[in-house]
């Protein structure tokens, strides 16, 4: 999947596929296929702590061995599919301070990895959260609204962070310019795409109604009379401005 997507941003047909910034209080990585360990190596090679760090992707790839502290940081991950190599931690450290907190919509988890938060020693005992399938709500967060740490249920059209919600918008309208590229290739794939903007575009006016659109359009490839792809492209690129 990387490679697909790599040729098509390497060609220049879709602008500004991806972004990257680093500040001191806020971090925002977005792209096609992300790598979980890489963000993480880009955030200590800067030697900051920001305190949200948002992660946007179609695909975001989780290594095995993984294992991310976090303390202090509200990590929020978007990605239609998160596909983990093997035994991957997150942890959230809440033995001096309760702000820490893991935020993740997805729609796919290919593979396993889990969240463990630590309290402190006179508090509950670690909890581990684990994410071997997608939220039945589309979206969770993980963080201590109280005395001890809780799974709260989010909705992706609903409940996207105030602070991430132009990083989604732009990846979304990235994700529906890749979705009609990859219309007559690779169908099932753009399908799944389109489905997954339909799910976290409530936000978005008129993008939705775009993204059901042009599913019914790949849809139709199972006919005999497909439709135009310069129609079809077009479309796609006015929704994502």
């Amino acid at each position: 999947m990387a490679e697909l997507f790599d040729a098509i941003e390497t060609r220049g047909v879709v602008p500004g596929a991806s972004s990257r910034a680093i500040g001191p209080d806020e971090a925002v990585f977005r792209a096609m296929y992300l790598d979980l360990g890489a963000v993480r190596e880009a955030l200590r090679a800067a030697d900051l702590a920001p305190r949200l760090v948002t992660v946007c992707a179609d695909v975001l790839h989780i290594p095995d061995r993984f294992d991310w502290p976090l303390r202090r940081t509200e990590l929020v991950i978007v990605a239609r599919r998160i596909q983990s190599d093997g035994y991957a931690t997150i942890a959230l450290d809440y033995r001096d301070d309760t702000t820490a907190s893991l935020t993740v919509f997805t729609d796919a988890v290919d593979g396993r990895f889990q969240a463990i938060a630590a309290t402190a020693p006179d508090g509950p005992q670690p909890a581990a959260f684990i994410f071997d399938a997608p939220p039945a709500t589309g979206g969770v967060r993980i963080h201590v609204p109280g005395r001890e740490p809780v799974e709260t249920a989010l909705d992706c059209a609903q409940d996207l962070p105030a602070r991430a919600a132009a990083v989604v918008e732009q990846a979304l309208r990235t994700e529906l310019s890749f979705a009609s590229l990859l219309r007559d290739q690779h169908p099932a794939l753009a399908q799944a795409m389109l489905g997954w903007i339909r799910t976290c575009s409530g936000g978005l006016p008129g993008m939705g109604w775009v993204a059901a659109e042009l599913g019914s359009l790949v849809a139709s490839q199972a006919g005999t009379a497909s439709p135009p792809r310069l129609a079809w492209t077009k479309n796609a690129w006015a929704a994502a401005g």
